[in-house]
C-alpha cells in the first residue's frame, strides 16, 4: 500500500489543475469561445436583423395590407355617388302612328348631402384600417423580439449548462482517480459522479429548450427552422438607465398607440354614418331631363321624382347606427383604460426589475454583469479549500452549484429586464429599437 506521503505527492500533482480553475476545462472552453466568435463573425443575427427580416417578408404583414385594402375599398364604394342613367326610347312600332323618339338622362340628386357624410365616414374608415394594419405590424414585430430574447436566453443557459457539466465531469474524474489510489472512499467518487450525471441531464434539457426556442423564433419570423441562426446579441442590461415619469408615458401612449387611433377613428366614423342614416329618412329626389320627337316636332322633357318615406323610413339603419355609436364610444373608453393600465404595469415592472438588477447583479463599466465573476471567485475559493483539506467534497460540489445557479439567475434576470423593456415600449407605442428609455444618467 502506498504511504500517505506518496498519496499526498500524487494528489498534489492533480489538484493544481483544480486550483487554477480546472485547466483542461479552460482549454476546452477557450476553444469553444473562439469557435463561437468565428461563427458569429461569419454570420451575426441581432435583434435589429430579426425585426428587419420580419418587416420584409412576414406573410401576415401582407395579409394586414390586404385587410386594409378591403376596409378602405368597401368604405369608398359605399360612399360613391350613384351613376346617371341615359335612356333612348322609340315608340309606336307596329302602328300607323308616327314613331316617337325619346332621349333622356336621369340624375339622382343628393339634396341633403347624405353621400357627402358617407364620403367623410369612408375617410375615417380608411384611417382606421391603416391603424389596424399598424397594430398588426407592431404585434408581429414585438412577437419576434420576445422570441429573439427567449432564444438568446436559451442559448446562454445552454452554454451555462455545458460549462457546469464540464466542471463536474472534471471533479468526478479526479475523484475517481483518487478513489482508485485509495485517497478517498468510493462513496465520495460515487457522489461526484452522480452530480456529473445530473449535470448531464440538465445540459440535455437546456439543449432541448434551445431547439424549442429556435422553433418559436422561426415561427415568429415565418421562416424555415434550419434558416434561423442563433442570436448574437448578448443579454446585457444598462443598469444606469432612467425611465421618464409615468405621467409622461401615459400622455405619450395616448398619442402614439395605434389601437387608440383606430378606436377614435371608429367613433368618429360611426357618428358620421349615424348622421347619414338620419338623412336617409328624408324624401329622396331624382331628376330626369331629355328630348322628345313626336309628330315631327322636337320638344324637351323634364321630370322630378320624390320618394315618399311612407313605409320605409330607414328606421332599421338608424337604429343600427345608434348602436354602433354606443359600441364605439364604449370601446374607446375601454381602450383608454386598458392602455393606461398596461402602461402603468409595464412602467412599474421595468423600473422594479431594473433597480433590483443593479442592486443584486451589479455591473461594470461596460454594463456587463459581474455576478458571474463573484460566483467564479466563490467556486475558486472552495477548490483551494478542498485541495488543502479544509472542506469536504459536498461543500465543493455545493460551491459549484451555487456558481451555476448564480449565473442562471443572472441570465434570467437580464432576460426579464429585456422583456419588461419590450412590454414598456409596446405599451407606449414606440418601436423595439427605440433608445428613449435606455438613457444613461447624467
Amino acid at each position: 500500500m502506498q504511504s500517505a506521503v506518496q498519496l499526498f505527492m500524487r494528489w498534489s500533482r492533480v489538484l493544481p489543475l483544480a486550483a487554477t480553475g480546472w485547466l483542461p476545462l479552460c482549454v476546452v472552453e477557450g476553444q469553444t469561445e473562439r469557435s463561437n466568435a468565428i461563427s458569429a463573425a461569419q454570420r451575426t443575427f441581432s435583434l435589429a436583423d430579426a425585426a428587419g427580416l420580419a418587416r420584409r417578408q412576414h406573410p401576415l404583414l401582407s395579409a394586414a395590407g390586404g385587410r386594409r385594402q378591403v376596409a378602405t375599398g368597401g368604405a369608398r364604394q359605399e360612399s360613391a355617388f350613384l351613376n346617371p342613367v341615359f335612356e333612348w326610347r322609340k315608340e309606336n312600332y307596329g302602328s300607323p302612328l308616327p314613331r316617337d323618339e325619346f332621349l333622356s338622362a336621369t340624375l339622382p340628386v343628393d339634396v341633403y348631402g347624405r353621400r357627402v357624410a358617407l364620403r367623410s365616414a369612408s375617410g375615417l374608415a380608411a384611417a382606421r384600417a391603416r391603424s389596424d394594419s399598424s397594430t398588426s405590424a407592431r404585434s408581429i414585430e414585438f412577437e419576434v423580439a420576445r422570441a429573439y430574447w427567449r432564444t438568446a436566453l436559451a442559448s446562454a443557459l445552454r452554454q451555462a449548462a455545458a460549462d457546469q457539466r464540464a466542471r463536474l465531469d472534471t471533479i468526478a474524474r479526479i475523484e475517481s482517480e483518487r478513489a482508485a489510489q485509495g485517497a478517498v472512499s468510493n462513496g465520495s467518487a460515487l457522489r461526484a459522479r452522480l452530480e456529473a450525471d445530473r449535470a448531464r441531464l440538465t445540459d440535455a434539457a437546456a439543449r432541448a429548450e434551445f431547439e424549442r426556442a429556435r422553433a418559436d423564433l422561426a415561427r415568429a419570423l415565418a421562416v424555415p427552422f434550419d434558416s434561423v441562426p442563433a442570436p448574437t446579441d448578448q443579454l446585457r442590461v444598462d443598469a444606469a438607465a432612467v425611465v421618464p415619469p409615468l405621467a409622461e408615458l401615459l400622455t405619450l401612449a395616448r398619442a402614439r398607440r395605434s389601437e387608440l387611433s383606430s378606436a377614435r377613428s371608429r367613433a368618429q366614423e360611426v357618428t358620421k354614418r349615424q348622421f347619414a342614416e338620419r338623412l336617409g329618412s328624408l324624401p329622396a329626389l331624382g331628376m330626369q331631363v331629355g328630348s322628345k320627337r313626336t309628330s315631327g316636332f322636337q320638344t324637351g322633357t323634364m321630370q322630378v321624382g320624390v320618394s315618399i318615406p311612407l313605409f320605409d323610413r330607414n328606421g332599421g339603419n338608424r337604429e343600427r347606427a345608434q348602436g354602433d355609436v354606443r359600441i364605439a364610444a364604449g370601446e374607446l373608453r375601454a381602450a383608454e383604460t386598458a392602455i393606461d393600465a398596461e402602461v402603468a404595469g409595464a412602467y412599474h415592472a421595468y423600473s422594479t426589475l431594473l433597480v433590483e438588477y443593479a442592486l443584486a447583479v451589479g455591473t461594470d463599466r461596460t454594463g456587463m454583469s459581474d455576478i458571474d465573476a463573484r460566483g467564479t471567485t466563490v467556486a475558486g475559493i472552495a477548490v483551494t479549500a478542498y485541495r488543502e483539506g479544509a472542506i469536504p467534497l459536498f461543500e465543493l460540489l455545493d460551491a459549484q452549484r451555487v456558481r451555476a445557479d448564480i449565473r442562471i439567475a443572472a441570465l434570467h434576470a437580464a432576460a426579464d429586464v429585456q422583456m419588461a423593456r419590450l412590454d414598456l415600449l409596446r405599451a407606449i407605442g414606440l418601436p423595439i429599437d427605440s433608445a428613449r428609455f435606455l438613457l444613461p444618467t447624467q
